[in-house]
């Protein structure tokens, strides 16, 4: 599928703000990156493009829940557990690079040809390549909706029920809150070569007018790429879809990294969970002065269910 190929009809109808749902409205409208990308290339105009990236970024915050979760495993690798363990006491979660996440396809969800870029003269040294990997300059890491009764997140996220899962104020981790987005899962990976010839071609444009003019450096005001970037980055395939995922993403470069700060809510302990990391749940758990539960399995309950017993401390 080709960026310019891309065509959506847009409402007309103002919204009712009185009555407005917000629950409602996410349900019947889940996030399109896609048409978002559709409607910031309406214009040519850099600085319009940024306005609309701004209303398209205030879109995605309505699509963030109140509170979110994280599963983390834990191994038989004791320094990694004790990582994971001194960083949830510290208030922070890890950031990735998405190179590293379990899907050898993250991140791929868009793609440029630079064979059909490499006739603009700048970039034939390169081949017509503008950026490598779009994922080098991208730290991430993920949430989920799901809640506590996932047993797929449990099973491959949680160490087969061994690990354990946090949860996440989002309103008090404004932070945290700021650079999460909904990942829209796809089947179909978008082409992105015109927008990026066109980018390729105005960068070179501006670099030949500015050194002629004596400029020793280049300005360029237009961000298109980085916006495309920051949102198409959230894109996953369908077969993934029942993760629910929200993804946390920053600069690689980023103050803190590789880490961000995010204050827990709950701790909840795996069924499976080793007595050994079970005491040091507790402890961080009483050091934030928050609940902490184990799951244990609903044996007399007529479906699958797991049942979270609260640990008092």
């Amino acid at each position: 599928m080709k960026i310019e190929d891309l065509h959506f009809d847009l409402p007309k109808e103002a919204v009712d703000e009185e009555n407005w749902d917000l629950e409602k409205w996410r349900k019947e409208n889940s996030m399109d990156y896609l048409k978002a990308l559709h409607i910031m290339n309406m214009s040519d105009n850099s600085e319009v493009k940024a306005e609309l990236f701004k209303t398209i970024y205030k879109i995605t915050r309505l699509h963030i829940p109140e509170v979110l979760y994280k599963y983390y495993s834990l191994t038989s690798d004791e320094l990694l557990n004790k990582k994971k363990f001194d960083t949830l006491n510290e208030g922070q979660v890890f950031m990735s690079n998405i190179k590293d996440f379990n899907d050898p396809f993250d991140g791929k969800g868009f793609y440029y040809s630079p064979e059909q870029l490499s006739d603009i003269e700048l970039l034939q040294p390169c081949g017509g390549r503008i950026v490598e990997d779009f994922n080098d300059f991208i730290k991430a890491t993920s949430f989920t909706n799901n809640g506590i009764q996932s047993m797929p997140m449990w099973a491959h996220y949680g160490s087969n029920h061994a690990g354990f899962c946090v949860s996440y104020d989002m309103n008090a981790n404004k932070g945290l809150r700021s650079c999460t987005f909904p990942v829209q899962y796809t089947d179909e990976r978008l082409d992105v070569t015109s927008l990026m010839r066109a980018q390729a071609q105005k960068i070179s444009n501006e670099v030949e007018r500015q050194t002629s003019k004596g400029s020793k450096t280049v300005i360029l005001d237009d961000y298109t790429i980085i916006f495309m970037a920051s949102l198409l980055c959230n894109l996953k395939h369908s077969s993934w879809s029942y993760e629910h995922e929200f993804r946390c993403t920053t600069g690689a470069l980023a103050e803190g990294m590789p880490y961000i700060e995010a204050k827990p809510k709950e701790i909840y302990i795996g069924m499976n969970c080793l007595k050994i990391h079970e005491t040091r749940l507790l402890e961080i758990a009483d050091s934030w002065k928050i609940p902490v539960y184990k799951m244990i399995f609903g044996e007399c309950s007529r479906g699958y269910s797991l049942v979270a017993k609260e640990i008092k401390i």
